[in-house]
């Protein structure tokens, strides 16, 4: 009995840590496969097109390397700016451009705006800034609107956006993950199979042991709950007890003979 409740609750267990590392896995995978994603297509367009900006979905993430827009974004912040029309920015909107004659990015904000001609150029500063920029920032420059930020990140992300970082830091531990799940739900549906087949055994059991009661037929002792041997063994017969010994009774004193005294006469029998 006790052997088939520690079963029972080895089998619960199983089961729980089964449930628990599949949400485990679902996790995993949904944090590091959009991140692995994302990063291989920054690096093919990064390559593909060098004199471009490189986005997903039309989302930029870019590391900030200056203090020009502290406290606002600081060094080592990881920004995102997305696409926008540069006909809809207003003054105070913080955008990410490219100077003429140059890859690098800046986000600076809005402080003017410029019209003439059809077209529309933008003054913009950073907030520790002194002055304006010296030139104006035109609309086909702009790469997009600033909408977000996780601080602190930048360097992480940076190692991550190359192609070692990359494989350490998500390829390997999600190849590393998915081997670990491929053993333990093969050793998971190896002890399933293995409660099936016993199930199947004690039904067949069963079944012949239904068999044999309606037919009459003595039960063989494979089919009986306990086997013969293990009958509880015939109590002794308990010894008897000798009965006490009844005391005998004392004996008769001997009459004691003395010798005759003169004139006197003794019969034959005293």
């Amino acid at each position: 009995m006790a052997d088939k409740q520690a079963e029972e609750k080895k089998g619960k267990f199983g089961e729980i840590r089964h449930i628990v590392g599949n949400v485990i896995g679902i996790i995993l995978i949904i944090a590091l496969l959009p991140i692995m994603i994302m990063n291989m297509t920054l690096i093919i367009k990064s390559y593909a097109r060098p004199q471009e900006v490189p986005s997903v979905f039309g989302v930029t993430p870019l590391i900030v390397l200056t203090g020009s827009m502290y406290p606002t974004i600081q060094v080592n912040d990881l920004i995102f700016v997305k696409k926008t029309d540069a006909k809809n920015l207003q003054v105070d909107d913080i955008i990410a451009f490219q100077p003429q004659g140059d890859i690098v990015v800046v986000t600076h904000r809005i402080i003017g705006i410029e019209e003439g001609r059809g077209t529309r150029a933008y003054i913009t500063k950073g907030d520790a800034n002194n002055t304006k920029d010296m030139e104006p920032c035109e609309h086909f420059q702009v790469v997009g609107i600033y909408y977000g930020k996780i601080a602190g990140i930048g360097a992480v992300a940076e190692f991550l956006q190359q192609p070692l970082g990359m494989v350490i830091c998500v390829a390997v531990p999600l190849a590393l993950f998915l081997i670990y799940d491929v053993v333990r739900r093969m050793l998971y549906n190896r002890r399933k199979k293995g409660e099936v087949d016993e199930e199947k055994q004690e039904l067949e059991r069963l079944r012949a042991l239904a068999a044999a009661l309606e037919k009459g037929e003595p039960l063989p002792e494979q089919l009986a709950d306990k086997p013969a041997d293990e009958a509880p063994a015939e109590a002794a017969p308990a010894e008897e007890t000798p009965a006490q010994a009844e005391p005998e009774a004392p004996a008769e004193p001997e009459p004691t003979l003395y010798p005759p005294v003169e004139g006197e006469d003794f019969d034959d029998e005293v």
